[in-house]
């Protein structure tokens, strides 16, 4: 599905803009994933842009993983998707409260003899903002993400304080009430970027893309090397910000 046609499909659903969407959009085209992972789902606007993609590629696979409570969103993934008659390239997977103990089995089911064969080629983390939930996902990701492959975080400068300021006190399953005073003051997201995920000596390609998503390329070897010898597709999505203004 052309991208201009899949922009129409999901007009009025949130949350990603159409500038965001382009760019996740032309990564897939570029890149040509065969396992997409997503953590994080709501309505499955990304959803629909990935997956429009892998129609426009003719192959590849999404898992989109959310909680429970994303079956009461208006619509939800599955409507988006039918709507957009594109659900056979998604796996919708639900958990009672974290999309950590569907990982938490991904690792399980891809582990032999003490070892975790990776399996995803993009790994979309958009969901519960938080150190403790996030920080964990990366971890557990990190053991699912193949060579090469990248991360991608969205909400990057996204605070507890700015969901408090909208008289919201608990988001994704976390009571703001029960956090210290500077974790609602501070961008957990970033925070896991530039503590955990852009000190890894296996993630090189760092990029901040206009203050809301953080990607992250896994490397093999030292990461000095891999800096001074940028991939192509990293070239390529600094080019796709340029263009987009």
């Amino acid at each position: 599905m052309k991208f201009a046609e899949a922009a129409a499909a999901l007009k009025g659903i949130p949350h990603i803009s159409r500038h965001s969407a382009q760019i996740l959009y032309d990564f897939i085209l570029t890149a040509r994933p065969a396992n997409c992972l997503e953590l994080g789902f709501a309505h499955g606007a990304s959803s629909g842009y990935i997956c429009a993609a892998l129609d426009e590629l003719g192959s590849g696979r999404l898992t989109s993983v959310d909680i429970e409570a994303s079956r009461n969103f208006e619509p939800t993934i599955e409507e988006t998707l039918s709507r957009m008659q594109l659900a056979q390239y998604a796996d919708v997977r639900r958990e009672k409260n974290s999309y950590n103990w569907f990982l938490k089995k991904q690792v399980e089911a891809q582990t032999r003899d003490g070892h975790c064969t990776p399996y995803y080629d993009f790994v979309f983390i958009d969901g519960s903002k938080n150190w403790t939930i996030d920080g964990l996902a990366f971890f557990l990701a990190d053991k699912l993400l193949r060579e090469g492959g990248w991360i991608l975080f969205d909400d990057y400068e996204w605070r507890y304080a700015d969901a408090v300021e909208r008289g919201k006190h608990a988001t994704d399953g976390v009571s703001i009430r029960e956090l210290s005073e500077d974790q609602v003051d501070e961008p957990n997201v970033k925070a896991i970027f530039e503590l955990l995920v852009a000190q890894h000596p296996n993630y090189s390609n760092c990029q901040v893309q206009d203050r809301s998503w953080a990607w992250a390329q896994k490397v093999a070897g030292p990461k000095e090397i891999v800096h001074t010898r940028k991939s192509r597709l990293a070239s390529r999505l600094g080019r796709w910000k340029a263009s987009l203004g």
